[in-house]
């Protein structure tokens, strides 16, 4: 998939994270509707890739 403009993503575990620290979502949903700081939200598009090493698959 094409990378979103605009977005940098250094979430080098997620399925979506290219190697130029992009995007290959189609969209992304950032989360914390009650978020007050940039500390309080989430990208809730995140999913774990297969060799992220986490465990989590």
């Amino acid at each position: 998939m094409d990378e979103i403009k605009g977005i940098s993503c250094e979430a080098k575990n997620c399925i979506h994270h290219d190697k130029a620290n992009g995007c290959t979502a189609g969209h992304i949903t950032v989360g914390n509707r009650t978020a007050t700081t940039s500390t309080d939200t989430t990208c809730e598009t995140f999913q774990c890739c297969d060799d992220c090493g986490c465990g989590c698959k």
